[in-house]
């Protein structure tokens, strides 16, 4: 039988579920080994405020923390390999990055078929591409990628992220704004996705998997929150350098830096953000063709190495 070996990091349990899902078809058609990675210590859920912000400087530069290794057998050969997990300030999360950074990783991925599976806001592309890059690091071939978003409009559904990540409680805050994260209709519809993935995996043949998760719309983009994002994860990585010259992780001499940034991100959602996208829409027709390009770019697989892929 087909062996698949499933690596997921799901703080809320959001990413658990989509997977769990989306895997479904495959039940009984091939073996599947999952593996949680558990980062040391492991990170709060729901976060204290400090403790949410503080995860910023390492998550934007991919700096490794401490999980605990994989209980992998070394004699098990998977014919594909899937790794699911959310974004964290525009970049993959602090657990993740380290496992993709680790020995372990290489012996793991090197020569497999991989199919990232990302639970996401709204903003993925960035993580996505440092995501790509480790994975080619560690000699995996990626052949597809499934995005599952909030579909909600950027500003109430910041809203709705902080309070989930705040309180736990994936409800309507104060009865008014949206149901945090991806909706349940999006998470049970993620069963979709299995069936051209049994296929490939049945037939080892992977060339065409992205093309046919496309057609079920496996990544969806909206060309004005991608310029956003890439502007911003540009932004994201000066404010990490500043924070992270008051020390590591952890440290009280970093706290100032940090509630300054919080107080910038806050006031560039909600006051900077509307104008951006009203400027974009203004400009969109001269940048139509490059705009295009990008778009298809962060829809497949490929890698791009230059210094604009995130």
């Amino acid at each position: 039988m087909k062996k698949v070996l499933v690596i997921t990091y799901s703080q809320s349990g959001q990413l658990e579920e989509i997977v769990t899902n989306m895997l479904k078809p495959l039940e009984g058609k091939v073996d599947i080994h999952y593996k949680k990675l558990k980062p040391v210590p492991a990170f709060p859920f729901p976060w204290t405020d400090m403790t949410f912000w503080d995860a910023m400087p390492e998550s934007v530069k991919m700096i490794p923390a401490r999980v605990e290794p994989l209980d992998l057998n070394p004699m098990v050969n998977y014919d594909l390999i899937i790794l699911g997990y959310p974004i964290w300030f525009l970049s993959p999360p602090i657990p993740l990055t380290t496992f993709l950074k680790s020995g372990q990783a290489g012996q793991v991925l090197k020569g497999k078929p991989i199919v990232t599976v990302i639970g996401a806001r709204n903003m993925w592309v960035g993580a996505q591409e440092d995501i790509k890059k480790m994975i080619a690091e560690n000699g995996g071939i990626l052949k597809g990628n499934i995005v599952l978003r909030d579909r909600h409009h950027n500003i109430p559904s910041v809203v709705s992220i902080i309070y989930w990540m705040m309180t736990g409680r994936k409800d309507h805050y104060l009865g008014i704004f949206p149901k945090p994260g991806v909706s349940d209709k999006d998470i049970s519809e993620a069963e979709k996705f299995g069936g051209p993935i049994k296929e490939a995996i049945l037939d080892s043949q992977y060339g065409k998997l992205q093309n046919e998760l496309l057609e079920l719309k496996a990544v969806e983009l909206e060309p004005n929150v991608v310029s956003m994002e890439r502007k911003a994860k540009r932004i994201f990585r000066v404010w990490a350098g500043l924070i992270l010259k008051k020390g590591d992780a952890g440290s009280k001499d970093r706290i100032g830096r940090l509630k300054i940034f919080k107080w910038y991100l806050l006031f560039v959602i909600f006051a900077i953000s509307p104008i951006a996208t009203i400027l974009f829409y203004l400009t969109y027709p001269f940048f139509f063709l490059s705009i295009r390009r990008k778009m298809e770019h962060f829809r497949g697989v490929e890698i791009r190495y230059s210094k604009q892929s995130a």
